[in-house]
């Protein structure tokens, strides 16, 4: 994938929080999944699992590219996050030619995630969350509409969905992220030739909003990405992993099956 030059980039230290992570793998026989797991210092109560989605510019099969591509990828790892908000996290890494729309690849990520929960008795299974950008956007969603209700949270940054089952995201609490000016992933495809197949993250809201559940949708307005952060559009994951930004994430962590 070439990437454009205002690309987002890790800030310095984000490889030492990949170091964090152990390098796994899930091995469901046809499906085999790597997987990077970050495991908290707990004592004996109960934290949740989060499984992160990654996007297109970090497919391989290094188990690598998910984490140190982004600081979006680590930034529940930080010490200054753990201390109050200790927590799991797994981040699956898909091959080319893959998708995580894929039915073997989207079931062998939930299987991995049961596999965690029996793994580790501490994981509390009523707060599963869920979060990813782009590709991984897409991901979440595809994931919220073939697991609902399983998942206490989820954030889709800069992702985009099918016109099918679309009410079945209203069973998870679901927070849209989007930068108006995203020409990657658009956040409405209402008047284009992909408006039948594709739905955006406005469209998405503008469909859902008043059905109930419990959907939020943040926009930037054209030009924010490029004022506040210099990085392109697209990358408006730099906004919700923003250290000085902790709503998304703080709303995310109140939630609970």
């Amino acid at each position: 994938m070439k990437l454009p030059p205002d690309w987002d980039k890790p800030e310095e230290g984000n490889d030492a929080l990949c170091r964090l992570f152990s390098r796994e793998e899930y091995d469901g026989g046809v499906t085999k999944l790597p997987y990077r797991l970050f495991i908290p210092k707990t004592g004996n109560g109960k934290v949740p699992l989060v499984l992160y989605m990654h996007g297109a510019d970090a497919v391989g099969r290094d188990n690598e590219l998910p984490l140190s591509m982004h600081d979006i990828g680590t930034m529940f790892a930080k010490e200054t996050w753990q201390e109050e908000h200790p927590c799991f996290i797994a981040a699956p890494q898909y091959g080319p030619s893959q998708y995580w729309s894929h039915e073997l690849l989207r079931d062998g990520v939930q299987a991995m995630v049961h596999e965690l929960i029996f793994t580790y008795p501490s994981i509390d299974i009523n707060r599963l969350y869920l979060y990813g950008y782009s590709a991984g956007g897409v991901g979440v969603m595809r994931m919220l509409k073939e697991y609902p209700g399983i998942y206490a949270g989820a954030v889709s940054i800069c992702g985009a969905t099918g016109r099918e089952d679309l009410e079945k995201l209203l069973n998870t609490p679901l927070w849209l992220v989007h930068a108006a000016d995203d020409t990657i992933v658009r956040t409405s495809y209402k008047d284009s030739g992909f408006a039948s197949v594709h739905l955006g993250s406005r469209d998405i809201m503008d469909r859902l909003r008043d059905r109930g559940g419990e959907l939020k949708y943040t926009e930037y307005p054209a030009g924010y990405m490029q004022e506040k952060y210099g990085v392109n559009p697209h990358c408006s994951w730099v906004a919700v992993s923003d250290p000085k930004n902790r709503v998304f994430a703080e709303w995310l962590f109140e939630k609970s099956r």
